[in-house]
């Protein structure tokens, strides 16, 4: 039997090989351990950066979400003074969960068991004990916890338990640029459409990153007549785009795909002449060109926040409009994953524009969508297929990396590494080969 790469019978081994940069495999185990799991909570999701919300969730002081950060309950909330905050949603004298709403207002947080109040800015204001109790117990860690560091960048808020994170804006580095294709597009941005839809999938939550970070030829294959329908574009020429479209490696984990429109096809297919003009104005010549030219957008910001935009239709008498969906791959257990689900809209679509965009995102990418049900019956597939004892005991294959590693293309306008095609696998084996440094713990 090969032994060669690290599996759940073995237990974790000091120095683990999940990931061979060489010959272009990983272990099946790191999406299927329930050891690699629990680690993955202390060496990447108490450390990285990770989206809470955004801005436009949060538009008046008092104003809160909730969210769930892997194994962790947050409370994302404006205070009185504009800044926004996070806190372990958990009430410091019991471990009570202080908010159960998605959403709200409230002018202080009340834990429902023993009554503690607290301020907008985690600090206790009242406690349930009488004051002469109060004086012999003396001061200690009363108030919540926050997140080490909250900050934000495009109207998308993200926070750290991590208080030696480097700065967020340094943690995105480069991957802003393509970002903005996303989120920093026109003058007044973007904004949510609703709250975040949440269902569960029964497979690991690096498939869903890998998949966004992204896997070109499931497009063909997996989605196959739905890609060709809702693009309204003929299969080779989907095949020919998979295959002639930039995969970019963005540097600290991120990275995406950005799939070329067919030469024939009129820039900005599908787009609204409106915000097309705001465009221009906005952004940069390099990001023009590929938002132009983008026929579909799929990308993810390491470690669990993925994007994708297309112009799609189902009804072929009407033109396609695009949608812009965000999302996050909360895990569950090594097996199980939660999606957050967002649709994001430029501010200054009119109104009509927002909901037939709306419509076209729950219809794709959403808890009801076919792209999205396609993916989750293939996901759990590979869980089936990974997590037995013999299926635990060889790699899952990203070969396709070693024809491609040594041509990075050479006229690409944008920033770091693109190589010329989605069926190279780069970008995704790229976040497998951070995900494993943050592992082994060779990422400050």
């Amino acid at each position: 039997m090969n032994r060669s790469m690290f599996s759940p019978l073995d237990g974790l081994l000091p120095e683990p090989v999940w990931v061979d940069e060489e010959s272009g495999t990983a272990s099946r185990a790191i999406f299927t351990d329930d050891t690699i799991y629990r680690q993955e909570q202390q060496q990447i999701f108490a450390t990285s950066w990770l989206f809470l919300a955004h801005e436009t969730e949060l538009p008046g002081n008092g104003d809160y979400v909730t969210r769930q950060l892997s194994n962790d309950p947050v409370i994302v909330i404006r205070g009185q003074d504009g800044q926004v905050r996070a806190f372990h949603n958990s009430c410091s004298h019991r471990g009570t969960m202080l908010c159960r709403s998605d959403a709200g207002f409230t002018k202080t947080l009340r834990c429902p068991y023993h009554g503690w109040v607290f301020g907008l800015d985690g600090k206790l204001l009242s406690a349930a004990y009488p004051p002469e109790l109060l004086a012999v117990m003396g001061k200690g860690g009363e108030d919540l916890r926050p997140m080490a560091k909250v900050s934000s960048y495009a109207g998308l808020i993200f926070g750290t338990w991590n208080p030696d994170a480097p700065s967020l804006d340094e943690y995105l580095g480069e991957s802003k640029f393509y970002i903005d294709l996303f989120a920093k597009r026109t003058p007044a941005g973007m904004e949510v459409l609703g709250p975040p839809q949440r269902w569960v999938f029964k497979a690991n939550w690096k498939l869903g990153a890998l998949n966004f970070a992204a896997d070109g030829p499931h497009a063909a294959s997996v989605h196959g007549p739905i890609t060709y329908l809702t693009l309204s574009v003929p299969q080779d020429a989907v095949v020919k785009a998979l295959m002639a479209s930039p995969a970019i490696i963005m540097g600290n984990g991120h990275n995406g795909i950005f799939l070329n429109l067919p030469p024939d096809a009129p820039d900005y297919a599908g787009f609204s002449p409106e915000l097309v003009s705001l465009y221009k104005k906005t952004l940069s010549a390099a990001q023009e060109g590929l938002m132009s030219r983008g026929l579909t957008k799929v990308m993810t910001t390491f470690p669990n926040t993925s994007w994708v935009e297309s112009s799609v239709r189902f009804d072929q008498s009407k033109p396609p409009i695009p949608f812009c969906n965000l999302r996050t791959w909360q895990p569950l257990s090594a097996q199980s994953t939660e999606v957050w689900n967002w649709l994001l809209v430029e501010k200054e679509a009119a109104a009509e524009y927002k909901r037939e965009s709306y419509e076209m995102g729950v219809r794709t990418f959403a808890a009801g969508g076919t792209f999205d049900q396609d993916d989750a019956e293939a996901w759990s597939s590979i869980n089936h297929g990974c997590r037995g004892t013999i299926g635990s005991t060889y790699p899952v294959d990203f070969r396709a990396i070693k024809h491609y590693r040594d041509r990075p293309m050479t006229d690409f306008t944008g920033p770091g590494v693109a190589y010329p095609s989605t069926y190279s696998e780069m970008s995704e084996f790229a976040l497998l080969i951070h995900w494993q440094k943050m592992m082994k713990g060779e990422v400050k």
